[in-house]
């Protein structure tokens, strides 16, 4: 039995990307104002999902009883 390709390039290429982020070192450390923004509004958009979700769920308990 040999050694798997697929998993020799698994290897070298996560090995690349790990060595990649260790020689990165502009914006190690701070996070960026673009970044806290993508954020708030990701969560804003997850707690309208999640109202409207519990309303629908709500009103179909209200029929079923």
């Amino acid at each position: 039995m040999g050694i798997d390709s697929n998993l020799t390039f698994l290897k070298a290429f996560f090995s690349a990307r790990i060595e990649r982020v260790r020689n990165v070192r502009d914006d190690r450390g701070a996070i960026s104002i673009e970044t806290i923004m993508i954020v708030a509004g990701l969560v804003v958009v997850a707690a309208i999902a999640g109202a409207v979700i519990l309303s629908k769920v709500n009103e179909k308990a209200a029929t079923i009883k």
